[in-house]
C-alpha cells in the first residue's frame, strides 16, 4: 500500500517539472527581443546642413529594427516630432550609435 502514494509523488514531481520547463522556455522565448534589442552605446553630435542630410543619415543603417530604434531615439533625445529635413536643418542633433 505504499508503493501507491510514492508513484503519484514521482509521477506529480515529473509532472510538474516538465510543465515549469515549458513555461520557462515560453517565457524566455517571448522575451527574445529583450536579448537581442540593439542597444545605444553612446551619443554624437551632427548638424544637419547641405553637407548633411536627415534622410541619407537614416537610409545608411541597413537594419530595420535599428533604423525604427535610430529613429525613435533621435526624435526622443532631441525632442522632435518628425525628422523632415525642414524641421531640422541649422540644428545639431545629438545622434545615436547603436550596436547589437
Amino acid at each position: 500500500m505504499n508503493a501507491i502514494p510514492g508513484k503519484i509523488i514521482k509521477v506529480f514531481t515529473i509532472m510538474l517539472a516538465v510543465i515549469v520547463t515549458v513555461l520557462v522556455i515560453y517565457a524566455l522565448y517571448s522575451n527574445k527581443s529583450r536579448f537581442y534589442n540593439p542597444e545605444t552605446v553612446k551619443y554624437s553630435r551632427i548638424t544637419i546642413d547641405e553637407k548633411n542630410d536627415i534622410n541619407t543619415i537614416i537610409s545608411s543603417i541597413d537594419d530595420s529594427r535599428k533604423k525604427d530604434k535610430f529613429i525613435s531615439e533621435v526624435k526622443k533625445v532631441n525632442n522632435l516630432n518628425s525628422l523632415s529635413n525642414e524641421s531640422v536643418y541649422g540644428k545639431t542633433l545629438l545622434i545615436p550609435v547603436i550596436k547589437n
